[in-house]
């Protein structure tokens, strides 16, 4: 694609030179040589951030206010930045005559989009996806903007934090294959009640040939063709069992038993495990493709694993509800040692929330979790179960001070918290002191 094609595409008008482009971003600090940067009017407008584009390599901008186009490079005016951006995306779409396939779910959106990668990559299919957890619609339309011509699956995560989300972003991807990973109460304030948040999450299958469901939610499918994985379906788990090594796991896909090792701790991977047989079924795709879940490593701050001369790191801090705070805290019960929490709250539950924090409260109880560190307001209630030792702090450098005077010698430490809890910088001092 050059200038000239992407302004008949935009309907914009091209001021500058012709050039080729490599690709597009909305980030000036990602911009790649001959990308095009796409300036997004958000809480800072992204035109402010042209001239730093085109110094890390733009070709050229889009743009809807006037800004300074540099000798040799080009700019396409249009009235309306992010919507010339979904036009882009649109356009690729329709060009694209490989198989797309969407993935939603409470918990193991990221997970089961990154495993189905590998599997497929290691396959020899070419596969294209995502990156980071870019599943809303401003994430969605930049992946598809640059997806490759020459891809034979593209793999999208689909986002939703509100009714009407995932319906929107699957009219827009148009995917042949449907997936939901989970059903958890996670994301719930702006949803009425659980079950709308079902439909919300199962929006992904309508008009689908096929999805790939929870047994438990499969009369919620509206694909043409439903497949199930759990305890029962058409993936079923034979057994199970995970400890501080990884977890050995047998699944039946359509018949077929398959034994596999994770080296990740806990359900996470064997979830997306049966996603994954259940989508080779459907591609037709050889089942020892599976093989590739044995060398699968997580992706960023989820279920990551840092074993030290001293102790051990368990960093889940990326995002947390209710689900995956059990899995975790199951996961760490596992490992030797004095075990502690690091814990943030668990956001968007809404009138749920504090029953569920209570609930994990008495969880540590059971599984004999010595100390908790908490964070934030709701975690309160989390506390207020807890039998053992707490220390909570409201404010964050509050408790990061502590973090970095604490004991860590000796101890196994999970980290877990919603998104906003930022306790990535948490987990860092704990690498420090146990590093030392």
């Amino acid at each position: 694609m050059d200038a000239k094609k992407l302004s008949e595409i935009v309907g914009g008008k091209l001021v500058g030179k012709n050039r080729p482009i490599s690709g597009f971003h909305f980030d000036s600090r990602e911009v790649k040589e001959g990308n095009v940067f796409i300036p997004i009017k958000g809480r800072r407008d992204g035109h402010k951030f042209t001239e730093d584009a085109f110094k890390r390599g733009a070709s050229g901008v889009l743009f809807s206010q006037n800004v300074e186009i540099p000798p040799q490079k080009f700019g396409i005016f249009v009235p309306d930045t992010f919507k010339a951006f979904k036009e882009i995306a649109l356009y690729r779409r329709r060009k694209f005559s490989g198989t797309v396939v969407g993935i939603t779910g409470s918990v193991g959106k990221t997970t089961t989009k990154e495993l189905v990668s590998k599997v497929l990559l290691e396959g020899g299919v070419r596969t294209y996806r995502n990156e980071r957890s870019f599943n809303n619609e401003l994430g969605v339309t930049y992946t598809l903007s640059n997806l490759p011509p020459n891809t034979d699956i593209y793999v999208q995560e689909i986002g939703t934090n509100s009714p009407g989300e995932v319906s929107q972003i699957r009219e827009f991807v148009s995917p042949e294959v449907g997936i939901v990973t989970s059903v958890e109460r996670a994301h719930m304030e702006k949803f009425k009640d659980f079950e709308e948040l079902i439909e919300e999450k199962f929006s992904i299958t309508e008009g689908l040939r096929f999805s790939i469901v929870p047994y438990k939610y499969r009369d919620f499918s509206k694909s043409f063709e439903t497949l199930t994985f759990g305890r029962k379906g058409d993936v079923k788990l034979i057994s199970f069992n995970t400890s501080s090594e990884g977890t050995d796991f047998e699944i039946s896909v359509s018949g077929k038993r398959v034994k596999l090792f994770s080296p990740v701790p806990g359900f996470s991977v064997v979830n997306s495990s049966m996603v994954c047989g259940a989508l080779l079924l459907i591609l037709g795709l050889p089942l020892n493709l599976l093989d590739a879940v044995s060398s699968f490593s997580p992706p960023y701050l989820r279920m990551e694993i840092c074993r030290f001369q001293e102790g051990v790191l368990i960093n889940d801090s990326y995002n947390a509800n209710p689900a995956s705070f059990r899995n975790a805290l199951e996961v760490l019960s596992k490992f030797p040692g004095k075990k502690v929490v690091i814990a943030g709250d668990m956001l968007e539950l809404g009138e749920i929330s504090r029953e569920e924090h209570k609930k994990l409260g008495r969880l540590m109880n059971e599984l004999g979790i010595s100390e908790v560190i908490a964070y934030g307001e709701e975690v309160e209630e989390m506390v207020k179960e807890f039998k053992g030792e707490f220390y909570h702090f409201k404010v964050k450098e509050e408790l990061l001070n502590f973090v970095s005077k604490y004991r860590f010698e000796g101890k196994a430490v999970l980290i877990k918290g919603s998104r906003a809890n930022r306790l990535e910088e948490v987990a860092e001092i704990v690498k420090e002191r146990f590093g030392r």
